[in-house]
């Protein structure tokens, strides 16, 4: 019998509660998206920053979904696959008292959002949408099937050891990995939902947007999710103070 990794190995979660103090910047972030390597992979990258989406969100998405509008200067994001959705069925307790529920999947899909033609990574979405008519990341080995999450998941894992330690440090992987106060590593690796916690503070940093904006952006249920996700860090808030004119009696 084979056994996956996971299997004798501990997982420890990265969240983007404790790990995202704001938005990087967007120097660092075409940066990073170079060192992808391949047009598939920095138009991947591209995307599941711009789009703000999980990654087997992104990776069903086709062409189009994406009306581009050129006079406008936006590229607006139609019927996205929104996963992680499920209806309680019932509720069972196991033998030690735990609490088990039965799911069902909800097929649903984002509100329509916008994108920026004139943001740095967006040319390399355009033109990446250019050579693809149905699906942006198929397969080579499954015919009409897109790529895999575990693709993607190795993508991250070898864009995070390519990084120079400059770089780490303008993204804050730069930082220990801790535990519930047990240190698991000196620095934090990069991971996919770094990409969607990072469009949001940054839609907060340049655009102002408020919680109810993003709440819109990433068809989100709930506000609190917002103020999980985007963090002003304190350069925005030194930036408010800076700006605003008081005078000190």
């Amino acid at each position: 019998m084979k056994h996956g990794y996971w299997s004798f190995n501990v997982y420890h979660r990265l969240n983007v509660k404790d790990y995202v103090e704001d938005f990087c910047g967007w120097k660092a972030l075409k940066e990073l998206t170079s060192y992808g390597g391949s047009e598939r992979n920095q138009a991947f990258i591209s995307t599941l920053f711009l789009t703000g989406g999980r990654v087997s969100e992104v990776l069903a998405l086709t062409s189009q979904n994406f009306e581009v509008r050129q006079p406008q200067g936006i590229i607006i994001v139609r019927g996205m696959k929104l996963l992680k959705r499920y209806k309680k069925l019932s509720e069972t307790v196991d033998s030690e008292g735990r609490k088990h529920w039965i799911t069902k999947s909800l097929s649903k899909t984002r509100k329509s959002f916008p994108i920026l033609i004139r943001e740095p990574l967006t040319p390399i979405l355009l033109e990446w949408l250019e050579q693809n008519e149905s699906l942006l990341f198929p397969s080579p080995y499954k015919l009409r099937k897109p790529l895999s999450r575990s693709w993607a998941y190795k993508l991250i894992r070898r864009l995070d050891k390519r990084i120079p330690e400059s770089l780490r440090e303008q993204l804050g992987l730069n930082q220990p990995f801790i535990v519930e106060g047990k240190k698991i590593s000196d620095t934090i690796h990069l991971w996919l939902h770094y990409f969607r916690s990072e469009r949001a503070s940054q839609l907060v940093s340049d655009y102002g947007y408020e919680v109810i904006d993003l709440v819109d952006f990433f068809s989100w249920e709930k506000p609190e999710t917002a103020l999980r996700y985007a963090k002003k860090g304190w350069r925005g808030l030194a930036a408010k103070m800076l700006t605003t004119q008081i005078t000190y009696a």
